[in-house]
């Protein structure tokens, strides 16, 4: 299996597709475009940062631009079913896992994801806050906001210090 580590931008003594392209090789020199010859076709190529995170996935390796990365080809049986390129994998220079995130990227997380499900919750209460303010809210849809609104302080008092069992939000 192929694998080129730390790929960088470099300028060739002889540009053998023009100076107008951007070349990359690797920590030994090795130019892209003449190892992308090397990589079998019938394997999925990964490309991942210095932390091991996979930040792209293809079974053709021309379609990756590696750029501060590095590439491995995986037997295509090694590759999990639900291997994304949006940094959520990591690849340990053997096989690939679902990332795992330092304390403060989880935190971090957390908080993204509350953010976004207040927003969501908001978005589905707001005509029924509006018809409270205004004394024009059926019984039936008050008891909706009502239910709605306990759900939103379930996660307003999600703390991302912790382990968080998310709540379902109100059918």
């Amino acid at each position: 299996m192929k694998l080129l580590k730390n790929l960088k931008q470099y300028t060739p003594d002889e540009p053998a597709l023009g100076g107008a392209v951007a070349y990359l090789c690797d920590e030994d020199g090795n130019d892209w475009y003449e190892q992308q010859k090397e990589f079998s076709p019938d394997t999925v190529k990964i490309a991942y940062d210095s932390d091991g995170i996979i930040w792209a996935v293809s079974r053709d390796v021309s379609m990756l631009w590696p750029v501060n990365l590095s590439v491995a080809e995986i037997a295509e049986e090694k590759i999990p079913g639900e291997l994304t390129d949006v940094g959520l994998w990591a690849f340990d220079g053997k096989s690939i896992t679902p990332r795992k995130y330092s304390e403060s990227e989880r935190i971090k997380l957390v908080e993204e994801k509350k953010k976004q499900l207040l927003a969501d919750a908001n978005q589905k209460t707001q005509a029924w806050q509006t018809q409270l303010m205004l004394g024009m809210i059926s019984d039936a849809d008050k008891k909706l906001l009502i239910t709605w609104m306990e759900y939103v302080q379930k996660i307003q008092a999600l703390d991302g210090n912790e382990v968080v069992k998310w709540p379902e939000p109100p059918k």
